[in-house]
Parts: structure tokens; sequence; C-alpha cells
């Protein structure tokens, strides 16, 4: 027997659901809370018909509420333009709106079932920088910015062991996240570099992906700093003589 999905309103992400309980101002707020509060109320799983009408209640509290011309344009025809795509919304669409990643529940909730999904990364990000920044320079700060880039996508999507990308979604990552804006090339060159220092490993090649490219499999190496062994001289020169 399949489980019901939950109508819980508070399990709605916690800047929608402060805009859904009080309304919002007409304008930009209105229509971005319009297009979350739907996505939210599938999410949680009501009809299209629960939701129009919890949508004329929402308009209700709204700055200027739409009149009855408007509601079946702005609303009830939206419902249904929405039901007719795949569309999705995310934290960074709402950033402008977020209460604060400390407050929110939804963050906390999802952010904790993620961590347990992917796991921990098999090194240390402190140690991982510290060794590209002082081989590569510049380029492994590059580097370092790919692997950020490749755990933010594993977590988000909770993708597992295996993160199937492009480079111009990690590209588009390191854009968004750290505002540094590069070439695909320079993605694949750097990449290349980390596959050879056995930090990242490519499992699988040729996976379809966004914009009909193709995405390739990586995951995350045991990799461990290289340590290098120094034989004190002085202390072995010391013993020779003190033997002999």
């Amino acid at each position: 027997m399949k489980k019901e999905r939950r109508k819980d309103i508070g399990f709605m992400r916690d800047c929608v659901k402060e805009a859904f309980h009080k309304g919002c101002e007409r304008g930009l707020e209105f229509h971005k809370m319009r297009h979350a509060i739907i996505l939210e109320l599938k999410r949680l799983g009501y009809s299209s018909t629960e939701i129009k009408d919890m949508l004329l209640e929402w308009n209700k509290k709204c700055e200027k509420p739409l009149n009855l011309s408007e509601q079946r344009i702005q609303l009830l025809k939206y419902v249904d333009w929405v039901d007719s795509r795949e569309c999705k919304i995310s934290c960074v669409a709402l950033e402008d709106y977020c209460i604060g990643k400390e407050e929110c529940l939804f963050y906390i909730r999802t952010s904790s079932q993620n961590r347990q999904k992917t796991g921990k990364l098999p090194f240390k990000l402190q140690e991982l920088e510290e060794f590209l920044t002082e081989r590569f320079e510049a380029d492994g700060h590059v580097m370092m910015l790919i692997v950020q880039a490749l755990r933010f996508i594993q977590r988000e999507k909770t993708t597992g062991e295996i993160i199937f990308v492009g480079f111009r979604g990690i590209t588009s990552k390191i854009r968004d996240k750290f505002g540094y804006d590069l070439y695909h090339m320079d993605i694949f060159r750097k990449m290349k570099l980390l596959i050879e220092e056995g930090i990242i490993g490519q499992v699988v090649k040729g996976k379809s992906g966004n914009f009909r490219r193709q995405a390739n499999g990586y995951r995350f190496l045991p990799w461990q700093h290289p340590k290098v062994t120094q034989v004190h001289i002085p202390i072995l020169t010391h013993m020779c003589n003190k033997i002999s």
C-alpha cells in the first residue's frame, strides 16, 4: 500500500511559509512567492484544485489583492501552467527572502539528510588546499574551486558517491558560489590534474546531462597529503661517532 504524502504546511520552506501566512507585496515578491507556494504545496501532496483554493485565500492577505479577472489569469491559470511543466524552486532562487540558515527548519532538516546520504569527504579540505596551492600555485586555487563545487553539487543534489556533472555545470557552480568566471577548457585541464594526483576519480564517462551534453561521473578518492620523511643527519653522525 502506497504511503500517503504528508500535507502539513509546517513542512514548507520557512521563507515560503511566512509569505503564505502573511501575504506579499505586489510586484516581484508576489510573482516569485506565488510560484514558490504552488511548488511547495505540490511537493506536500496537495491537488491542483486544493492549491487554487488556497491561493485565493492567500491573495486576500496580500497588498492590493487581485480582482476576480486577475485571479483567474494570475492564480488559477498559472497553477495549470505550472502543472504542464516540470518547474522547480531552490533556496538559491529564494535567497533574497531567506530568514537565515540558523533559523530555517527546512534547511536544517534537509541539510542533515544530505549529510547522511553523501557522507564525509575521504580527505581534509584544509590539507588539500595547502598541498594544491603549494604545488600548483594559482592553478591550485582553481583546482580547489573545482573540488568545492563538486562537493556543493554532491550535497545539494544528494547524488551519493558518484557525481554526474559536465564542465558547464561545474563552471556555473563556481560562478554562482565563488564569483569566478572560468572557461570550460580551464575546468577540463584542472580536472585532469586532480585525476592525475589521485584526488578525484572519473568512474563513468558519457552519461547524458543538461543541454544535451555528456556528463561524466566523478567521485572523491581517499587522497592523503604526501609526507616527506626527513633524516636528521646530525643525530645519525653523532650516534656513529659515539659507537666508533
